[in-house]
């Protein structure tokens, strides 16, 4: 009988033993790293650049588009198609904008200013407030002349870089923007330079993060350091 409490013991302090040694051995794995990765939740937050500056001279028909679902700038959108395609979101002619609605195109877009210049402080989309697109004066140079033509554009977009001068300077607006997508999606934009690597201006760039589930949460991950740049 004493042997055989004896080995009952033994295997209780075994267990417990082993059992030290595992909560040991999994609490000095998670502090393996002085630096674990946070898990983040969120949109993928990108940045793009346009490839080409459009016409100083303020030419209506000359506009870069763009969509948000692939990331990437649209050819072959002229004047005479734009309204009826649904694969461009947003559109840049200098300092001018559009969205694919109203005037400019047949899809379901707008666009409305936030009041937040914190990018990451505009989690949902607004649920209306959204505006489409109408028909603008643009202004251009050309000759030592200020020319001016109708087009279509997005009034509350056409905030977001203000044009002053001469000298020619641009200024960007520090808040948020909200675009509704050409088949109804959000996105949120700011604008961050009205010029190129080289300086050269006419290359807007803009941060945004696309939401492509058709819901209005715009909850967004945070970029590195080096994205930030």
């Amino acid at each position: 009988m004493e042997l055989l409490i004896s080995m009952n013991s033994i295997k209780r302090i075994s267990c417990g033993a082993i059992l030290v040694v595992c909560a040991i051995s999994a609490t000095l794995a998670s502090c393996g790293s002085d630096n674990p990765e946070p898990k983040t939740e969120g949109l993928d937050v990108k940045r793009h650049t346009q490839s080409r500056a459009t016409s100083p001279a303020g030419d209506p028909k000359d506009w870069v588009y763009f969509s948000f679902a692939t990331g990437a700038e649209v050819s072959g959108v002229t004047e005479e198609n734009r309204a009826t395609r649904t694969d461009w979101d947003i559109a840049f002619n200098r300092f001018y904008m559009r969205t694919n609605s109203g005037l400019s195109g047949k899809g379901k877009g707008g666009a409305v200013e936030t009041d937040k210049a914190n990018f990451s402080d505009v989690a949902e989309a607004p649920a209306d407030g959204y505006v489409t697109d109408v028909e603008i004066t643009m202004n251009g140079f050309a000759n030592g002349k200020v020319t001016t033509s109708k087009t279509s554009g997005n009034v509350a977009l056409n905030k977001a870089v203000r044009f002053s001068g001469p000298p020619p300077t641009y200024t960007l607006n520090d808040h948020v923007f909200v675009v509704r997508t050409a088949d109804g999606k959000y996105v949120k934009v700011i604008f961050e330079s009205f010029h190129n690597a080289e300086k050269k201006s006419g290359y807007i760039t803009f941060r945004y993060a696309y939401q492509p589930d058709g819901s209005r949460n715009l909850k967004s991950k945070s970029m590195s350091k080096s994205e930030s740049k």
